[in-house]
């Protein structure tokens, strides 16, 4: 017994480091692919974040009886004219500061002045008095003279800026491509898999796709959003303190709202130097202070009451993989990381060998009643939400009778916060309410809408009992 028990340990571990060091040489293979084929993998993953962009609109249109392709084609139209207006409206503000040649005065003079008061501090002056060679009273020759700001020929600037041009051009072409080819294989991957994989292998590849598409598609919603709110309200103060280019700013604060902790910050830093120069320090304070208030308010509360755990993924993880996308797509990387870490983390959680690889790769491990409320946050219950579900159920061999009652209390507390009950929270109420004679009036009265005092009462009463009940067993 006791020989057959290490054998049984043995096995399991040796399966463990076996899936452990094929996950490492997949991660690897991958890292060097990323590395060396970035001209053939970047378009393809702009175009896939492109893509889920466009799905959760392109589903709406398809769900009023549009054609699938001219659903898509649709917000695609609509996606660029998007950008191609606010990349208009950005470039004639720019334009506008450069032909202003009286406000580059009113600029370099007041530059000109901060950079004298701030030789004239006790600390920092004379560090900068050494270092700069003579003293020429502004700001470009102290630079220069240290060897900071004397560019190339006016010849090398335009041909770098015409070179960037057709880099531009034929990468947007080629996402263009791809895009095309993604939306039509993505409803014809599940038939090619069914005719090659016949049985079990559909079902799972569906469950897979559908937890891709769910969380990628509250992902996209909810940062897209908070971005387009945390981007007017920036504009907004930006404005009212006569900060310049204020829209390419928000606009800005808009796209790095994508880059998961630090992009917003990073987006208020222009804005900042430039109320450095024109601001005293007290307004230059409140203008800071409302902007990170601003950043505080989207990304830590509103976002997060918005989306919960959306994607579940390890902060620590997210600013590593952040990092490295960084330092190997740019900018560019860093806002298509997460999503597709949180595709690989939801194929790691469906294959039974790599599960202990997602589970470390979240951000915690939530109790099956944590998962429950997560997952009733928005009042529905979808297929891919129930499959984790009943995973997470099996994992920690809870019985059904215990989900019911764990159904039921985490449906009552969501109607009770909202004020409103919903048909799948409803149901989940009415399966526990089963032989409980004593709360015959709330089973024939509640209803989809608004609750009445009279229910709300006779919920919390439930929920109290239902949870002395698991306290009993």
């Amino acid at each position: 017994m006791g020989e057959s028990t290490i054998d049984t340990n043995n096995s399991s571990f040796h399966r463990r480091i076996a899936t452990f060091s094929h996950s490492a040489i997949i991660l690897t293979v991958f890292c060097l692919a990323m590395i060396h084929l970035e001209s053939v993998l970047k378009p393809f993953f702009i175009a896939l974040g492109i893509y889920f962009v466009l799905k959760p609109g392109a589903d709406w249109l398809s769900k009023n009886n549009f054609p699938v392709f001219l659903s898509y084609l649709t917000m695609l139209l609509l996606f660029i004219l998007i950008l191609i207006s606010t990349a208009f409206f950005a470039w004639s503000q720019a334009q506008g500061l450069i032909e202003d040649e009286d406000r580059q005065d009113e600029y370099n003079d007041k530059l000109n002045k901060k950079w004298t008061n701030l030789k004239n501090v006790p600390l920092i002056g004379p560090a900068i008095t050494e270092s700069v060679k003579g003293d020429s009273g502004t700001v470009e020759g102290d630079l220069e003279s240290i060897g900071i700001g004397s560019g190339g020929s006016a010849t090398d600037l335009v041909a770098s800026v015409v070179s960037e041009v057709g880099a531009f051009v034929t990468t947007s072409i080629t996402v263009l491509f791809f895009l095309i080819f993604i939306i039509f294989e993505a409803h014809l991957l599940p038939g090619r898999i069914e005719r090659a994989w016949p049985g079990s292998s559909t079902g799972r590849v569906e469950i897979i796709q559908t937890q891709i598409e769910e969380g990628i598609n509250t992902y996209i919603i909810v940062k897209t959003g908070c971005g387009i709110g945390s981007a007017f309200i920036a504009a907004i103060i930006m404005l009212m303190f006569g900060i310049d280019l204020w829209f390419v700013w928000a606009v800005m604060t808009f796209i790095l709202n994508y880059v998961p902790y630090i992009g917003s910050l990073i987006a208020t830093i222009p804005p900042l130097i430039l109320g450095v120069i024109l601001l005293t320090p007290t307004m230059l304070l409140i203008m800071t202070l409302l902007l990170l208030i601003n950043q505080q308010v989207w990304g830590n509360y509103i976002e997060t009451k918005w989306a919960g755990r959306a994607l579940d993924l390890s902060p620590v993880i997210l600013l590593l993989i952040t990092a490295f996308s960084f330092w190997l797509w740019g900018i560019t990387g860093m806002i298509l990381a997460v999503p597709l870490f949180a595709i690989v983390k939801i194929v790691l959680e469906n294959i039974e060998e790599t599960r202990p690889i997602a589970i470390l790769l979240s951000e915690r491990a939530p109790t099956l009643e944590e998962a429950w409320q997560d997952a009733l946050k928005d009042g529905y219950l979808s297929s891919g939400e129930f499959h984790k579900l009943s995973e997470l159920q099996r994992s920690l061999g809870v019985s059904d009778e215990e989900v019911v009652r764990i159904s039921c209390r985490s449906a009552a507390q969501t109607i009770l916060k909202r004020g409103r009950a919903r048909a799948d929270e409803i149901e989940f109420i009415i399966d526990a309410l089963e032989g409980r004679d004593d709360f015959t009036e709330l089973r024939e009265n509640l209803s989809p809408g608004k609750v009445p005092k009279n229910l709300r009462s006779q919920l919390e009463d439930l929920i109290d009992k239902l949870e002395d009940e698991s306290e009993e067993e």
